[in-house]
C-alpha cells in the first residue's frame, strides 16, 4: 500500500508541474499545423489522468497532502514560466534563421538550464 501511495504522490507532483497553456503555446508557435490535434488529444488524456489519481485518492485537488509541496511548486513556476515562454519564442526565432546569431543559441541554452534546474525535485 505505502508504494502505492508514493507512486500516486510522485504522479501528483509531476502532473502539477504540467501546465497545459504552456505546452499549447508551445504548439501553436512551434509544431506542424498538421501535428496540433495530436496535441490536444495528449492534453486532454493528461487532465483525464489527473481526474483519475484525484479519484483514486478522493481529493478534490492535486497534492492536498502535501500542501508545502505544492507552494514550492507553485513559487518554481514564477520562474519557470517565463522561461518556458522565452524558450519557445527562442527556438522559433532560431528556426527562423539559417545561421541563428550566437546571443540567440546563447539565451536558448540560458532556457534550457533555467527550466532544467526548476524542474528538479528539491525535498
Amino acid at each position: 500500500m505505502a508504494v502505492l501511495l508514493n507512486s500516486l504522490g510522485m504522479l501528483e507532483m509531476v502532473y502539477s508541474k504540467c501546465n497545459i497553456e504552456i505546452s499549447r503555446y508551445y504548439d501553436e508557435r512551434l509544431a506542424d499545423p498538421a501535428l496540433l490535434p495530436l496535441g490536444d488529444r495528449l492534453r486532454e488524456q493528461l487532465q483525464s489522468d489527473i481526474k483519475a489519481v484525484l479519484n483514486v485518492e478522493n481529493n478534490e485537488n492535486l497534492m492536498q497532502s502535501d500542501p508545502w509541496g505544492l507552494e514550492s511548486i507553485r513559487l518554481r513556476n514564477i520562474y519557470v514560466e517565463p522561461l518556458n515562454m522565452l524558450q519557445a519564442e527562442l527556438l522559433y526565432r532560431t528556426r527562423q534563421s539559417e545561421t541563428p546569431p550566437v546571443e540567440l543559441e546563447e539565451a536558448l541554452m540560458v532556457t534550457i538550464a533555467g527550466i532544467a534546474a526548476g524542474m528538479r525535485n528539491t525535498g
